[in-house]
């Protein structure tokens, strides 16, 4: 049995591919379930799991294949059905804007391990993914995953093999040849960045998909709707906590943010702990965004950004900083210009 604080609601269609090319490399089911409590027939019957059997599953799979670039390989496997009724939405989308419009709006539908977030920055087009509830251990993985699919299936969406004129950025070191990257990726990809993210030129936004199907996109939405709609308010909490801090300009303790969203320390502590993160986490890493922003994005001083940030002492932000981007504010600020 699942205790209660490991709640299963994350989708295994994603394991089972991950599962079956491993099998292929000689692994069998039962070396990438040990110590998940799950049996070997999990995956036909489509049933949810929670967020630590997803990472211990991916934390045996790194750790069997020795392969640090297994997210990007395994990514590379998912075609656009493998993604559900979401990939069937973006399918029958009319452009490559609206696609992407309908994969970041139902993504919660099919993972809620990363926020997938959109924003356009002079003549790019961004798509970023932030860690919510996969373990540090395997987040990379998560981020590599995504980004490589999104990539293979804007080219099928293009009609296209050719080469994508993106840019890959990762916040962190290359865990092997940074060649190999680009090379499963076919785009250039560059290390230590504040975010992790996928440029490309707004212009193709508006490049058409040649399956385009209203009928069958509204059909498409409308299930991706019921999902939403039936998703547990708590599965959700992250989000939910994430917006109301944007909405406060703050970073209240954890009493007043329970207050803030009608309910108690102890069960958001409880709840997100099914989701492995904290919320001392969560705070960081909204801190981390905003200092990112501020830094980039204005002439404020480092003192007013810590102020702004919730620090009395200066220090104490340079310190997190430097934890977070592994250089000074000041640093940071400089290398920008």
């Amino acid at each position: 049995m699942i205790s209660s604080q490991q709640r299963a609601f994350l989708t295994t269609d994603y394991l089972a591919q991950l599962i079956k090319m491993l099998e292929q490399r000689g692994f069998s089911i039962e070396q990438l379930i040990s110590g998940t409590s799950l049996d070997t027939q999990v995956f036909q019957r489509h049933e949810r799991i929670s967020p630590l059997q997803y990472h211990k599953i991916v934390e045996n799979a790194l750790q069997l294949t020795n392969d640090p670039l297994l997210g990007l390989a395994h990514g590379q496997q998912l075609n656009i059905s493998s993604h559900g009724f979401l990939g069937f939405a973006a399918m029958a989308a009319d452009d490559l804007g609206q696609a992407l419009s309908l994969a970041i709006r139902y993504a919660r539908t099919r993972t809620l391990l990363a926020d997938i977030r959109f924003h356009k920055e002079d003549d790019s087009a961004v798509v970023q993914i932030n860690r919510l509830a996969a373990m540090p251990t395997t987040f990379s993985f998560v981020a590599e995953n995504i980004i490589s699919s999104f990539i293979t299936i804007a080219r099928f969406l293009a009609g296209s093999n050719e080469e994508l004129p993106a840019v890959v950025k990762l916040s962190y070191s290359p865990a092997t040849d940074p060649q190999e990257y680009e090379r499963l990726l076919g785009v250039p990809v560059l290390f230590d960045q504040p975010y992790n993210q996928v440029c490309f030129p707004e212009y193709l936004l508006d490049v058409p998909v040649s399956t385009a199907n209203a009928t069958a996109r509204g059909l498409a939405e409308s299930e991706c709707e019921k999902l939403l709609a039936q998703m547990d308010q708590g599965q959700d909490l992250v989000t939910r906590i994430r917006q109301h801090i944007e909405k406060l300009h703050a970073f209240p303790t954890l009493p007043v943010m329970a207050k803030a969203i009608n309910s108690s320390p102890r069960t958001i502590n409880r709840q997100l702990a099914q989701l492995n993160t904290t919320y001392q986490h969560i705070l960081d890493e909204a801190r981390r965004e905003k200092a990112i922003d501020l830094l980039s994005n204005t002439d404020t001083n480092i003192e007013q950004i810590a102020t702004q940030l919730g620090y009395n002492d200066p220090s104490n932000f340079g310190r997190a900083f430097r934890r977070w981007m592994k250089q000074s504010p000041r640093a940071f600020r400089k290398s920008l210009q």
